[in-house]
């Protein structure tokens, strides 16, 4: 009888850190998408001779699955964090996640931007998987003859 109590205790006990665990191989983004929403005019120190220039508002969203656990999901660009504090809790099954950003950095006001989607643990950053998105601003249409 101790034997049984022994063993039922040791599986609720490994059943219960699988559960808590995150596997960074399982966890999947798909369809992550960045775009821009919003344009303003503004100006600050990033910009040359601090000359105005557009700063624009990113939507990006998407979905995540794979695992169990909370995850936070993060932008970069250059190695430089533009937004995160975007957590997320995760139970297996694909569950979609979504928020804006809004960096005022001059250097963002370009034709093409390329930006990395991070999904990292919130408590000790461990990167779990990330990905590249290209954010193309289209150009002016040519005016009709």
């Amino acid at each position: 009888m101790k034997r049984l109590i022994y063993l039922i205790a040791a599986v609720m006990l490994i059943a219960c850190e699988l559960d808590v665990n995150v596997n960074g191989r399982d966890v999947a983004l798909s369809d992550v998408t960045i775009e821009c929403i919003a344009e303003t005019e503004t100006s600050n120190n990033t910009s040359t001779n601090n000359e105005p220039f557009i700063k624009h508002t990113y939507l990006c969203k998407g979905y995540i699955g794979g695992f169990r656990g909370e995850c936070e999901i993060r932008v970069l660009h250059d190695n430089h964090i533009l937004s995160d504090n975007n957590t997320v809790t995760v139970a297996e099954s694909k569950i979609p996640f979504e928020f804006t950003f809004d960096p005022a950095w001059a250097y963002l006001d370009e034709p093409n931007n390329n930006f990395t989607v991070e999904v990292v643990d919130p408590y000790d950053n461990e990167l779990f998987c990330q990905t590249t998105i290209v954010v193309t601003k289209h150009p002016e249409q040519p005016a009709n003859r």
